[in-house]
């Protein structure tokens, strides 16, 4: 029967928590994620990009941004029904 969910922790248990080695952190992360979730399954995830390149913002840190060169020729913005039916 897999455990409760806690949202009450208190501080020390979070502090207990953060300061055991972390093989145990990972063990116990391991065990309580094999209470909810079948261990033989695995997420398949992918990434969409909606916009490529030539972004007119420039927040300093994205490759997306029109003042970097990257080779990559710009997109525009993809319709937002595209993306629901990729996502779906």
């Amino acid at each position: 029967m897999p455990s409760e969910i806690r949202h009450d922790w208190s501080r020390e248990e979070l502090l207990a928590l953060l300061g055991l080695p972390f093989p145990e952190l990972l063990f116990r992360a391991a065990a309580v994620h094999r209470e909810h979730f079948d261990p033989a399954l695995g997420q398949v995830s992918t990434l969409l990009s909606v916009k490529t390149g030539g972004c007119p913002e420039d927040c300093g840190y994205c490759p997306q941004a029109q003042r970097y060169h990257t080779g990559v020729d710009a997109t525009k913005l993809m319709d937002a029904g595209k993306v629901l039916e990729k996502a779906r």
